[in-house]
């Protein structure tokens, strides 16, 4: 059975700055495991600007500042597995993991760190009524689609959450040619930075509906209308 002295699970950012510290640290025999084909996480879909003035001091973009940690990462030589799903930790801390090139593994490690970042709600996370047509995606589903895969998601667009995220795909799809008709908040205050709300909404004339929710989806194969309702201090509409 292979065996390293740290296992970290998650390529993103995270992973590979506890990886990079770690062999800084003295600790030589490392294995970095990520389920994508490249390392890097969420950042590789996030082509905007925003990052790395407190780690670089420059501003980069999302690729940008994944492609710092990345050259870093491989100037030391650490061992690394790509599309590689992690099924299980037992008690004795062995991951077993599998892959198309090398099959079902187990492998031992003295210490492991979990770097797997986090998913975004569904709509079914957030009770919103109604039918369950095509067409209703998170945020970062839909940055993934334009920004890796490359096709727009729709032409006529609604964003729910006004969090950074959302903010920045109003812009991102405005400047694809989509027609965004407006982002709603369910709090009175929007959540996201006071520079994206003007750079990305007040800069395209995009609607921001504070106190607002989706209260119904409707549409058959595809959705076709959605309610926006006003919410009253108890955040019900």
């Amino acid at each position: 059975m292979t065996s390293y002295d740290l296992i970290i699970i998650g390529g993103g950012s995270g992973g590979l700055a506890a990886a990079i510290e770690a062999k800084k640290q003295g600790i030589d025999n490392i294995l970095l495991i990520e389920k994508e084909n490249d390392l890097g996480g969420i950042l590789l879909q996030c082509i905007h600007n925003g990052f790395g003035i407190r780690e670089f001091k420059e501003l980069l973009s999302g690729t940008e500042y994944a492609q710092r940690f990345k050259d870093e990462f491989l100037s030391l030589k650490i061992d690394y597995m790509l599309d590689t799903m992690v099924l299980g930790i037992d008690e004795n801390k062995q991951v077993i993991c599998s892959n198309n090139k090398d099959g079902y593994q187990v492998i031992k490690g003295k210490a492991i760190i979990m770097a797997t970042g986090c998913y975004e709600r569904t709509r079914g996370a957030i009770s919103i009524p109604g039918t369950r047509p095509s067409g209703v995606m998170s945020a970062g589903l839909a940055q993934r689609y334009i920004n890796i895969d490359g096709f727009l998601v729709g032409k006529r667009v609604f964003i729910l959450g006004s969090g950074d995220i959302g903010l920045i795909m109003a812009r991102r799809m405005t400047l694809e040619g989509a027609k965004v008709l407006g982002v709603a908040e369910l709090m009175p205050y929007s959540s996201g930075l006071n520079r994206n709300i003007v750079q990305c909404l007040e800069d395209f004339n995009i609607p921001l509906y504070l106190s607002h929710t989706i209260s119904k989806i409707e549409g058959q194969d595809r959705i076709e209308r959605i309610t926006l309702s006003q919410v009253d201090e108890n955040l019900q509409f």
